[in-house]
């Protein structure tokens, strides 16, 4: 999980298709008794749509069900784009009104920062519309996999802000295939990459508690957190401590490479270092609550201490550099 491996994201990504579909047929034959249509959307706002169908599922609420239905028919339906890594700014015509508001519905975060999106500033928005897609571009010359692994996890690059407060960047896993992207938080290439790389990784990690629970602990049992202020469940601990390690692994990977100049330009002197130390303390002190107390399956704990050697391998690189 912690090193990028596009073929197994392309695996996820067809399983996930898969049960989508088979939940889908699901809904229109079995629940309400409709024809099975040509063909599914497997697109981040149908999965959306999905999410939605299974709290009124979990509701008994067969009439919820019918109203979604009828209301996302389209959305459902709509074909596949064959672009990956699509950057659309906040309310662009590229999407439907109704995609738009699955996706808000998926997005909508457990503190409010993402519960009311909206359009970006047009000259940011355009600005990035040109520099992600030559970013990943100048990833792809010299880390490959780690541009690869981000086309197959990110199909939709969504640029938006929010009148609720401050956010560099957000995923969900009920928006599968898409990321946020707050145009105001990139200061510069460096900042922007490390938020793709970041959210990216939310993606990945979503993808292994499809089968698996990951963390056992009391979902409304907080615990003090080093990264945020307010106590948080173990499992945003644990996201937090895996995401981390991706960012470390993959900046050491970018340092050790030699060319960080021909992907980000010329940084001031120590970014790359700056970023690394502060992640690495960062990370440990994730995984010291996450060891003290998290409560893991087999599968979890296998997760976060393949996170624990990437980082301390990383980290011995970096000191000896």
């Amino acid at each position: 999980m912690l090193r990028p491996d596009p073929d197994l994201v392309h695996g996820v990504n067809a399983m996930l298709e898969r049960r989508l579909h088979a939940a889908f047929d699901h809904v229109a034959c079995d629940v309400l008794g409709e024809a099975r249509p040509g063909a599914w959307s497997s697109s981040p706002s149908a999965h959306a749509a999905q999410a939605l169908f299974r709290e009124a599922a979990v509701a008994g609420d067969v009439a919820r069900i019918r109203n979604l239905y009828d209301d996302f028919r389209a959305v459902l339906t709509k074909a596949g784009a064959t672009a990956r890594a699509q950057v659309i700014a906040w309310g662009d015509d590229a999407l439907a009104g109704a995609e738009y508001d699955l996706l808000q519905s998926a997005f909508r975060d457990d503190i409010g920062l993402t519960a009311q999106l909206v359009a970006p500033d047009p000259a940011r928005a355009a600005a990035l519309k040109f520099a992600i897609p030559a970013l990943m571009d100048r990833l792809g010359a010299v880390l490959p996999l780690w541009q690869q692994e981000f086309t197959a996890l990110v199909a939709q690059i969504h640029l938006a802000e929010t009148s609720e407060g401050r956010f560099g960047g957000a995923s969900a896993f009920a928006a599968w295939g898409a990321i946020l992207v707050n145009p105001k938080a990139q200061a510069d290439d460096l900042a922007l990459l490390l938020t793709l790389i970041h959210e990216s990784s939310h993606l990945k990690l979503f993808s292994a508690y499809v089968d698996d629970e990951i963390v056992l602990n009391d979902p409304d049992e907080g615990y003090s957190s080093p990264l945020r202020h307010e106590p948080r469940p173990m499992n945003g601990i644990y996201h937090a401590a895996f995401v981390l390690a991706r960012m470390i692994c993959f900046l050491d990977d970018l340092r050790s490479s030699g060319r960080v100049t021909e992907v980000l330009g010329r940084l001031p002197e120590g970014a790359i270092e700056a970023v690394l130390e502060s992640s690495v303390e960062r990370f440990r002190a994730a995984h010291e609550v996450i060891r003290d107390h998290g409560r893991l399956t087999p599968l979890g704990r296998t997760i976060i201490d393949e996170a624990a050697a990437g980082v301390a391998a990383a980290d011995q690189a970096r000191a000896s550099a």
